[in-house]
């Protein structure tokens, strides 16, 4: 009996594996032709010339010895933002953003590349541990602590960067943010706030997505470095230096964790969340649902503008500067 128990077992193990194989092999879905409108949006924002010049790149040394590439636009007090940037990007996009922001609030506005992102990314597009990017974040903030920015430590980011704030303030590396500032943050594409495919922003590999956590169920993890996911960057923002393609780890490194409510209820501080009105890539409408639970949530949706026009336009730095006056103490 029991030696038919066991190669029933065997083979049912090795069906699952296969079929996990086949899923990781199966074609990735070819470029659409066709621009979304998340991407003609964003085309227009980089070929029209609303981005200002980025401040000169500074670079502090992680923990595992890795040179990371960040930006300081300086301030007049000693509070600092820390401002994520947004996928398949880096951080010279935020230039205009935390200019104003410092113009109105004095705070000193850091913006990293993510690690796979940028002109210094380490592995385009891939990284190395799930974890390193919030690794990255407590290793910043105690490079700037020694630079005297010893005032309250903010966090926040636009869309994906949004999302690694999240994950990072849910997480479990110090310090916590005094504040959040997320603009239309990526949190789940399950969560109300998810559109299909973002949009037509990004395509997702779902056979290959299902097939390496197939893997991972049996502890195999060789596989979490491939591409799973495809981000629709259009030409004016082709630079060379563009990250159109996520790996599994990296998508896992930025976002919040599957359990994502979980995330936010882990948040432990004031939350500012702007959105726009007309966002192609994320429904605004959800965040409220979202962000419920958080008694210091204030979620804001800014009327007349799309995605990527939440960096550039004259609503947004006002509406921070009074939330950081009447929430964050």
């Amino acid at each position: 009996m029991w030696p038919l128990v066991v190669e029933i077992a065997l083979i049912s193990i090795a069906v699952y594996l296969a079929i996990a194989m086949v899923l990781i092999a199966w074609p990735t879905p070819a470029p659409s032709a066709a621009p979304g409108t998340a991407t003609r949006e964003l085309d227009s924002l980089v070929a029209g010339g609303e981005l200002a010049e980025p401040a000169a790149p500074r670079h502090f040394a992680a923990r595992d010895g890795a040179i990371r590439l960040y930006r300081v636009y300086p301030g007049t007090g000693s509070d600092v933002l820390v401002f994520l940037h947004g996928s398949s990007s880096d951080g010279r996009y935020l230039a205009r953003l935390a200019n104003a922001l410092v113009a109105l609030t004095g705070l000193t506005v850091v913006t990293p590349d993510m690690r796979g992102h940028g002109s210094e990314p380490g592995r385009r597009g891939d990284i190395e541990a799930v974890d390193r990017q919030e690794q990255d974040i407590a290793d910043l903030i105690a490079v700037l602590r020694t630079q005297n920015s010893s005032g309250r430590f903010l966090l926040g980011g636009h869309s994906i960067g949004a999302g690694l704030a999240i994950r990072d303030a849910a997480g479990q590396e110090k310090p916590k943010p005094d504040g959040m500032v997320l603009i239309a943050p990526y949190i789940h594409r399950r969560s109300p706030a998810a559109r299909p495919n973002s949009g037509g922003w990004a395509t997702p590999f779902v056979p290959r997505f299902a097939g390496i956590e197939m893997l991972q169920r049996f502890g195999i993890h060789i596989f979490d470095g491939l591409p799973v996911l495809r981000f629709a960057v259009p030409p004016a923002a082709r630079d060379g230096i563009e990250t159109p393609l996520y790996s599994w780890r990296l998508f896992a490194s930025v976002t919040p964790r599957p359990d994502w409510r979980d995330d936010i209820r882990r948040i432990d501080c004031p939350v500012l969340v702007l959105a726009a009105e007309r966002d192609s890539i994320f429904r605004s409408e959800g965040y409220r649902t979202i962000f419920e639970p958080l008694a210091r949530a204030t979620v804001e949706v800014i009327p007349a503008i799309d995605h990527f026009q939440l960096v550039t336009s004259e609503e947004g730095p006002p509406r921070v500067a009074r939330w950081l006056k009447e929430a964050v103490r």
